[in-house]
């Protein structure tokens, strides 16, 4: 599989100058002072391993990434990127990539006593700042084209009398306010990223007016594209956000919306359909959601809960830290088998293990998943979970019978993978249960507790 079918995955919003050579870690991590985040070296990484990294690292990721120069004569345009639908990044970092779920679903109000006022200091001036204070207030709330709220947008409200500037940053329920303004005119401008700018001109205030002015932002369809002028152009921050879903069924899924889900149902013929912008189906998206709600209406409408994707993994392999318990057994009672292998030979186990998710773990092995089962590369899921630091999952998956010794095909134990990652805690528990290491590869730690 290419690799550039797997960064289609993501969306990139602006390069990064941060050095890559100047960050503390290895080749495949490091720390950067300039954002106070860790950044992953994703070049190598396929698709599977992309979108494993999108859906475990929340609403924060950092990665660097490059790409060969186009041998064609002109240069190769890496990416086009576009805005398609209202789930934004919550803010832009200037060295990091931002990943992010939706910013707000929350529905318009029909009224100004519905909404939530920002406090006045949220509204600052500009360096031309007024003297006075009036009595008139001018607030409102900023929407997407799917109703959604808009958090992080710009809005600037410009004097045509005082040429006087005030800024506001809308909060995550999409609010704006300016209080202790003037009689007169205002220009009012919204900027969001991702989304055309919106100019509403000549706003007249009188004395004690509250004015409320509400706006719909529509989608910018193209806000950059980056062109390859080197041999190698390195990615290293910027605001980005997973690739949003064209199917209208999906879409609904990976936005969370019931209603819209529901009303499609009763004329979708294919509640299977895979959306060709994320490869995933409606049910892939409710699951690692953890909504129950729209994972039951997509069982109750047939959905397949065994259906694969390109690397032939199926929705109880997408598991995250969102999913609950019930929702796995509705899965499983729906027909889920355990222990299907994906293309890499990994199981929904070898998956769970390696996310935060002890609750989901146990009930895999409740419902018959074999704890000592191996991917191609003969990797157990307690190297798997040793590896990433998962002490509460290496322990459940030792008490479940979990082989403490078995070696992967390049030699490596449990004990191995917890090493070579420095977790100490996980060493620990290890050594307590007759752990072994292997001499090949044998790592020595400052936090080993030999």
């Amino acid at each position: 599989m290419s690799n550039q079918r797997a960064f289609d995955l993501i969306q990139i919003d602006s390069p990064c100058t941060a050095d890559w050579d100047s960050m503390i870690g290895t080749d495949q991590v490091r720390f950067c002072q300039h954002c106070q985040l860790t950044v992953r070296e994703i070049s190598q990484f396929n698709e599977k391993q992309i979108d494993r990294l999108l859906r475990r690292s929340g609403d924060r990721l950092c990665i660097r990434y490059s790409q060969p120069k186009s041998t064609t004569a002109q240069p190769k345009v890496l990416h086009q990127i576009a805005r398609r639908t209202s789930l934004l990044a919550r803010t832009a970092f200037s060295a990091g990539l931002t990943l992010s779920t939706a910013i707000g679903a929350s529905a318009r109000p029909d009224n100004q006593q519905g909404m939530r006022t920002i406090p006045a200091a949220a509204a600052r001036e500009s360096a031309s700042s007024r003297n006075g204070e009036g009595s008139g207030i001018i607030r409102g709330v900023i929407f997407d084209p799917n109703s959604a709220t808009v958090g992080g947008a710009t809005v600037k409200l410009s004097g045509n009398e005082s040429g006087r500037s005030l800024f506001s940053i809308t909060n995550d329920a999409g609010e704006y306010v300016f209080t202790g303004l003037d009689v007169g005119s205002y220009n009012l401008r919204v900027e969001a990223r991702g989304f055309a700018s919106s100019d509403i001109p000549n706003i007249v205030l009188r004395d004690n007016d509250d004015n409320r002015i509400d706006q719909t932002l529509s989608i910018q369809p193209i806000t950059e594209t980056v062109e390859v002028v080197t041999e190698i152009i390195e990615f290293q921050g910027g605001a980005a956000h997973v690739r949003f879903a064209t199917e209208p069924l999906v879409r609904a899924a990976q936005q969370n919306n019931l209603e819209e889900l529901n009303s499609l149902l009763i004329s979708q013929k294919n509640v299977n359909i895979r959306d060709s912008a994320t490869g995933n189906t409606a049910l892939e998206f409710a699951v690692q959601n953890g909504n129950r709600e729209v994972v039951q209406a997509l069982l109750w409408a047939k959905a397949d809960v065994n259906a694969k994707n390109r690397s032939g993994q199926t929705a109880l392999m997408m598991l995250t830290d969102k999913v609950t318990a019930d929702i796995l057994w509705d899965l499983i009672n729906a027909g889920a088998k355990v222990n299907l292998k994906d293309n890499d030979g990994d199981t929904a186990l070898s998956e769970v293990a390696q996310i935060n998710n002890t609750e989901a773990l146990k009930v895999l092995l409740d419902a018959g998943a074999k704890v000592n089962t191996a991917n191609d590369e003969g990797e157990t899921p307690l190297m798997l979970a040793a590896g990433d630091g998962y002490v509460n999952n290496v322990r459940v998956l030792l008490l479940a019978g979990a082989d403490v010794n078995a070696q992967s095909k390049k030699g490596k134990t449990a004990l191995n993978y917890a090493r070579d990652n420095d977790e100490a805690a996980v060493i620990r528990l290890l050594i307590s249960y007759g752990a072994v290491q292997t001499v090949e590869t044998e790592k020595d730690s400052p936090d080993d507790p030999r």
